[in-house]
């Protein structure tokens, strides 16, 4: 299968990358950024049709992950989040559609907004509340109607909380690593009970080759890690590992409610299930950081 992933350079994209051509799949990778690794690559821009159609040709499948994937970023510059997330996806779906190409989407489960109930399968009302997730959502509709009208085939994956090698810096995992490693004090915003279904890269990149070998289109699936570590368990984690004070301070503006997300959908549909445990992945990260 000849594969084109978007946002490859950044940290899932490069995991969903490495995984695919592990798996004996041609990929390219489309970014604004150089890509580190032996990946055919064309640099480009999400909000530009050409620089897309260009990308997609010659292509099979789309794994489009590249976006506006910082929340505190897309919460400051709106504008941008819609151009990239909703615009780029729009742009992906008319290339897709040109190519012939099947698209698989990183949604994500912050889709779902105050939880109605728990756990939250993919038939919770969406009610998105921040130009985050308000966004990816409206990729991810812009191409399920290419799909219901268009018949692009289109399958979306309502991430979990992704975690492995290569978070960016600012990312809660590294922030109390790098701190509690440097014996400063690591500060949880707020009381740090908001729960998070952290889930492996490795295990999401095995989602999106299930859903790009799948025969299925128009699915939408909930694809998380089972258990639920709430960011006050997470810096503990860390503490444990590397003894610091921890402290807590206000609450950050931005943050999505704790919730439960359930992935059985993803399971009795695609076979998948998240397989790294939490700890086990936490102690991979902390070994290439040191």
């Amino acid at each position: 299968m000849r594969v084109l992933i978007t946002g490859g350079a950044g940290f899932l994209g490069s995991h969903v990358a490495s995984y695919f051509a592990d798996n004996g799949h041609e990929v390219t990778v489309f970014d604004q950024n150089p890509v580190d690794g032996n990946f055919k690559t064309i640099i480009g821009d999400l909000t530009k049709a050409t620089d897309v159609a260009a990308a997609v040709k010659g292509n099979d499948t789309v794994v489009h992950i590249g976006a506006i994937g910082d929340v505190y970023l897309a919460g400051e510059q709106p504008a941008l989040a819609s151009a990239v997330n909703v615009v780029g996806s729009a742009n992906i779906a008319e290339a897709a559609l040109e190519q012939g190409c099947r698209v698989v989407y990183a949604s994500t489960w912050e889709v779902y907004g105050e939880p109605e109930y728990q756990p939250m399968d993919e038939k919770h009302p969406t009610n998105p509340d921040h130009p985050y997730n308000i966004t990816k959502l409206a990729g991810e509709r812009i191409l399920m109607a290419a799909s219901e009208l268009r018949g692009l085939p289109v399958v979306a994956l309502r991430l979990g909380t992704a975690f492995g090698s290569g978070l960016r810096p600012n990312s809660v995992f590294r922030i109390f690593i790098d701190r509690a490693k440097a014996g400063e004090p690591i500060t949880v915003q707020g009381g740090g009970t908001q729960g998070r279904q952290f889930t492996h890269a490795r295990d999401i990149s095995r989602a999106f080759l299930m859903a790009a070998e799948s025969g299925i289109s128009g699915g939408v699936y909930n694809t998380t890690a089972p258990e639920v570590t709430s960011i006050k368990e997470l810096a503990e984690l860390v503490v444990s590992r590397f003894p610091t004070e921890l402290t807590f301070g206000p609450a950050r503006a931005g943050d999505v409610p704790a919730a439960s997300v359930s992935a059985v959908k993803i399971e009795e549909e695609l076979g998948w299930k998240a397989e790294v445990p939490f700890e086990e992945g936490l102690d991979e990260l902390i070994a290439t950081l040191e």
